[in-house]
C-alpha cells in the first residue's frame, strides 16, 4: 500500500496496541456539537459499498461530497464532521484520522484476511464480446498488473509474466473515480507492453460507467461497488484487487474507534449530536 498513508494511521494503531483489543469505552464527547454527516454522491460506487456494508438508509445525512477530495476537504474545515472514503485514495492529512470500527483499521492485512468490517472489491465490467485488445488489457492485469494493483489496493493474486499478443485498437474505459488512479497507471504500463493499443479513460462513477457499458459507450466500466441482480445478467465482471471503506473523523475529534453498529446509527439519523454516542 502506499507509504504516504502510513502516518496517517499512527496514533490509533498506537492506541490500539495498548488497549490490546481496541477501544471499549468511548471518550468525553460533551464539547463535540451537533454531527455533520457527509456521504458521497448518488452513483458514488463507495457510497452503495458504504451503506450496503453498514446496512443504512443514510438519512441522517446533512452534506453531500461530490469526489474522495471533497470529502476530505469538508471533514478537514469541520471539527464535528463524519465521513468516508476508499482507503486506497487516502492521502497524508493534518487535519483528519482513521477511525477502527470494531477494533480494527484498515491495513493490508486485515483488508487481504477480510478482518476490517469494511472491505470491498473492486470491479471491471464488460460485455460478452470483447475485442482483441480489450482482452489482451484484462489478461495483462490478471498477470503482470498486479504488481501495480498492489500499490493501490491488496491484489487478487500474485503477478506473472505477461506477453502481449498486440493486438490493434483503442480501448475506452469509464466510471469509478475511487480506481480511477490505478487504471491510469495500469492502461500507461500495458501500453508500453502493446504500444499498437490506445486507452483512453474518463471519470465519472460506477453506476454511470456501468450503464456507459450496457449502452456501448465505452468498453470497460470501473466499479467500485458489486453489481446489482439485472446488471449481472447483462455483464461480465473481473475483479481487479480489494479495497476498503476508511471512515474519517477531523483530528480534533478525541474518537479512535466506533462500532460498525454506532456508525449505522449516526447515518440512520439515529443520533442527532457526538454527545448522544456516550448516552448508548
Amino acid at each position: 500500500m502506499k507509504g504516504q498513508r502510513k502516518l496517517l494511521l499512527l496514533l490509533p494503531a498506537f492506541l490500539l496496541l495498548l488497549t490490546g483489543c481496541g477501544q471499549k469505552t468511548l471518550p468525553d464527547l460533551s464539547q463535540m456539537g451537533k454531527l455533520q454527516v457527509i456521504s458521497r454522491e448518488d452513483g458514488s460506487g463507495t457510497k452503495a459499498e458504504f451503506e450496503n456494508l453498514v446496512n443504512t438508509d443514510a438519512s441522517g445525512t446533512k452534506e453531500i461530497a461530490a469526489s474522495t477530495e471533497d470529502m476530505i476537504q469538508q471533514v478537514e474545515a469541520a471539527k464535528d464532521a463524519i465521513g468516508y472514503v476508499a482507503y486506497s485514495a487516502l492521502q497524508e492529512s493534518a487535519q483528519i484520522k482513521v477511525l477502527a470500527i470494531d477494533g480494527s483499521l484498515p491495513t493490508q492485512q486485515t483488508i487481504e484476511e477480510r478482518k476490517y468490517p469494511l472491505t470491498r472489491e473492486y470491479y471491471v465490467a464488460y460485455p460478452d464480446t470483447l475485442s482483441a485488445v480489450a482482452n489482451d488489457f484484462l489478461y495483462y492485469v490478471r498477470t503482470k498488473g498486479q504488481e501495480l494493483v498492489g500499490k493501490y489496493c491488496v491484489p487478487v493474486q500474485k503477478s506473472e509474466t505477461f506477453l502481449s499478443d498486440q493486438s490493434k485498437g483503442t480501448l475506452v474505459i469509464h466510471g469509478s473515480s475511487s480506481m480511477a488512479p490505478m487504471m491510469q497507471e495500469l492502461a500507461a504500463d500495458y501500453e508500453k507492453q502493446n504500444p499498437n493499443a490506445k486507452i483512453e479513460i474518463e471519470v465519472s462513477d460506477s453506476t454511470q460507467g456501468i450503464n456507459d457499458v450496457l449502452q456501448n459507450r465505452c468498453d470497460l466500466a470501473m466499479s467500485s461497488r458489486s453489481l446489482k441482480a439485472y446488471e449481472k445478467e447483462l455483464l461480465q465482471t473481473q475483479v481487479f484487487g480489494r479495497d476498503a471503506i476508511a471512515v474519517i473523523v477531523n483530528t480534533e475529534n478525541p474518537l479512535e474507534e466506533l462500532s460498525k453498529k454506532n456508525i449505522q446509527k449516526i447515518y440512520d439519523k439515529k443520533y442527532e449530536s457526538w454527545q448522544d454516542l456516550n448516552k448508548r
